[in-house]
């Protein structure tokens, strides 16, 4: 915080309170700032880890992340709008439960576990999951799941490294 001297007359208390006030609205606005850098990086950070996770996917997934800053709230938002996301993040079935979500109190909280379906088939090899559809619709293809690959957690542990710095370039 920088130091405000005030003189004790009317005039010195009235130009510390103007300094005070014009502190308080540069602190407004790079917490603005601040939040607004830190929804940016976090919009990349979260499309740059789906690509490196090498995620199966139709382009769905990345194209359905996006983020924006809202100067009324003074909050930012990164959200993922494909349908089939939180399995992605959470991992499915058999596999999901072998290689499960790094922060399973948030799966718990969320309702989400892992094999909670109700189409499940037991293969005469002892396998255990589900049949889905092919891209085609006439064929249908047999998975055991698929494991957590949580680009969201990571993006947030991503932005929780780098926050001191974020914080240093916006304030400083």
């Amino acid at each position: 915080m920088t130091d405000i001297k005030i003189s004790l007359s009317t005039g010195g208390i009235r130009k510390a309170a103007a300094r005070l006030k014009a502190y308080r609205e540069a602190v407004d606005k790079k917490s603005g700032l601040l939040i607004q850098k830190l929804t940016e990086r976090g919009l990349s950070i979260s499309r740059a880890v789906i690509a490196e996770l090498g995620i199966n996917d139709t382009g769905n997934l990345l194209n359905s992340v996006d983020g924006y800053y809202s100067p009324s709230l003074n909050a930012g938002f990164i959200r993922v709008s494909c349908d089939y996301a939180c399995f992605v993040e959470f991992g499915t079935g058999v596999i999901g439960k072998g290689k499960p979500y790094p922060a399973g109190r948030i799966m718990a909280e969320a309702g989400y576990r892992y094999m909670g379906g109700t189409h499940y088939v037991s293969l005469l090899d002892g396998r255990v999951g589900w049949y889905y559809p092919v891209d085609d619709g006439r064929s249908w293809r047999f998975t055991q799941g698929m494991p957590s690959r949580p680009f969201m957690y990571e993006t947030a542990q991503d932005m929780r490294r780098n926050l001191e710095k974020t914080v240093k370039e916006v304030f400083d």
